[in-house]
């Protein structure tokens, strides 16, 4: 079995909430030599198998924190369906597309799981946040192609809000402003 970056990230992300701790934001980490790699997945999984056991001989207060915390499809607890997971897996797969700056593959895979999985909040996608912008459009355009016009208004107007334009001097006046001085 083969585990992606983006699957571990989000494997992580799901045993931490589900254990009811701080999802810490990492930077992104450095690219590794072959070598490197297979070293550095088996602590990963090691700590993963062992927050598994950990969830599973503890039980966890309720509290309405931990509920407001989760998200709605999470909410009915039950086992996700075979569309549920394929469409996680095409999110996951837009993700990486994206980062590769392959934006057209990246909206198609974004558009699978948009309708594999309608409830699917692509924003939520763990790492969604630290793409580029064009990866952003790509995710509203296949909103927009799924007949999700709303979910492609909300995210149009994060992404508008979050690369809003910012004024720039022009040369002349940031000349004079320095010569004033």
């Amino acid at each position: 079995m083969l585990l992606t970056q983006p699957a571990l990230i989000c494997l992580e992300t799901t045993w931490h909430r589900l254990l009811g701790r701080a999802i810490i934001d990492e930077p992104e980490p450095q690219p590794m030599a072959v070598d490197d790699r297979e070293a550095a997945l088996v602590p990963a999984l090691a700590s993963v198998t062992e927050e598994v056991t950990l969830a599973t001989t503890q039980t966890l207060p309720v509290t309405a924190a931990t509920e407001v915390s989760t998200l709605p499809e999470e909410a009915g607890s039950g086992p996700l369906t075979a569309n549920e997971r394929r469409a996680r897996a095409a999110a996951l797969r837009a993700l990486a597309l994206s980062r590769g700056r392959r934006f057209a593959s990246a909206q198609s895979a974004f558009t699978e799981a948009a309708r594999l999985d309608p409830n699917l909040d692509l924003t939520r996608i763990p790492g969604f946040w630290r793409l580029e912008r064009a990866a952003h459009e790509a995710a509203i355009d296949a909103y927009d192609e799924v007949g999700r016009a709303r979910d492609a208004a909300v995210l149009r107007a994060q992404v508008r809000s979050t690369f809003r334009p910012k004024p720039v001097r022009s040369p002349q006046m940031a000349a004079l402003a320095t010569i004033k001085h």
